[in-house]
């Protein structure tokens, strides 16, 4: 499974690629789905808005966007967090930056994998599932 991680490098957030990519596999893998490749982006609030707007109809700003480009029985995908939201909230739960990109990030793949958040049940389901993951893979080693 191919996994990529593209982000602006004039950013300063630091996360290791790499460990990013085993997470990626490791919810996937625990899911019980399979992927062919997933991208992860992280970009600024206007490019997530425009997007909103151009493919979801949506007017407003968000954090966190997945696209399921998948044709078959396996994932293929694209996961597009926007770093500018991501400050925003790690200032409002008191977390550094790259941990709260870290949890958007699962997020998406969640989405991926096909968990939804739109009733409230599913919300908290995916919330607790959210935070356990970030529980088991976060720490300073991520960071870069």
């Amino acid at each position: 499974m191919k996994i990529q991680l593209f982000a602006d490098p004039g950013r300063s957030l630091k996360i290791q690629r790499k460990r990013i990519a085993v997470l990626v596999r490791q919810i996937v893998r625990e899911e019980r789905k399979k992927a062919d490749g997933i991208s992860l982006v992280l970009v600024d609030d206007d490019y997530l808005l425009n997007l909103n707007v151009k493919f979801l109809n949506h007017q407003y700003r968000t954090d966190v966007i997945s696209f399921d480009l998948s044709g078959s029985d396996t994932i293929e995908g694209e996961v597009y967090v926007s770093v500018d939201r991501a400050a925003v909230q790690a200032k409002r739960y008191k977390v550094p930056l790259e941990r709260e990109v870290l949890r958007l990030l699962i997020h998406g793949v969640l989405h991926l994998t096909g968990w939804e958040d739109k009733t409230r049940s599913e919300k908290l389901r995916m919330r607790k599932r959210e935070n356990e993951l970030i529980e088991r893979f976060y720490d300073k080693r991520m960071m870069a």
